[in-house]
């Protein structure tokens, strides 16, 4: 008797085996082969119901399927025989070098998790969360400014009568860049006085990097 597959035959006579198959993170797929080794579907166990599919076209008897363009539907029996040869699989790969690999990779992420959750901490509490919006009030004040100074500029610069661009050059941008300096020295200052806002919004933003680059 085959201990890695689980047999069975399709409407119209068709034998096909349902193999385990375990994914590099570790999850249990399956791929459904007929006799001659070809592969008739590979994919995930779903039940029907939670996949959305209609009452009406679920096979009589059946509860789950594994989904693809020829879907394979099981039985309450058939799914508990192929879970527990996907489970046997899952323990197999556990021992495994690539599989203590993973599991060595899912606890360093979450110590880092834990060690990023901690750093970013008092960005949750009332305090915190007031501390950093007033923060992201006086970085959009400076960025606001420089705004402000490039529009003034365009509008200097595609002037025709020749007043405007002088009167940008000499007067409005000296004092843009005076504002400027004023409203990075308030940031500095605000900086200065709560060292743990700033950084645990860099800790933020870095967790944030490194889970894009990690699943996107």
């Amino acid at each position: 008797m085959d201990t890695t597959a689980f047999t069975k035959t399709l409407p119209g006579g068709r034998a096909v085996s349902v193999i385990p198959f375990i994914t590099a993170f570790g999850a249990v797929t399956y791929t459904v082969t007929d006799s001659t080794g070809g592969t008739v579907v590979h994919g995930w166990l779903e039940e029907a119901a939670e996949r959305g599919v209609p009452a009406d076209r679920v096979p009589p008897g059946c509860t789950h399927l594994i989904a693809g363009t020829v879907p394979v539907w099981l039985t309450p029996s058939e799914v508990e025989a192929v879970t527990a040869l996907g489970n046997t699989a899952l323990a197999a790969f556990g021992e495994s070098e690539q599989g203590r690999i993973l599991a060595k990779w899912r606890q360093d992420q979450q110590d880092l998790a834990a060690k990023e959750s901690a750093k970013t901490a008092v960005l949750r509490t009332p305090e915190g969360k007031a501390l950093a919006a007033e923060r992201a009030r006086l970085v959009a004040a400076a960025a606001g400014i420089l705004d402000a100074d490039a529009a003034q500029r365009q509008r200097a610069d595609e002037d025709d009568d020749g007043t405007a661009p002088g009167q940008y050059y000499r007067v409005q941008m000296p004092a843009n860049e005076a504002a400027h300096r004023v409203a990075i020295a308030v940031l500095d200052r605000f900086d200065a006085q709560h060292p743990q806002i700033k950084a645990a919004l860099d800790a933020d933003r870095t967790a944030a990097t490194r889970r894009f680059l990690e699943y996107d």
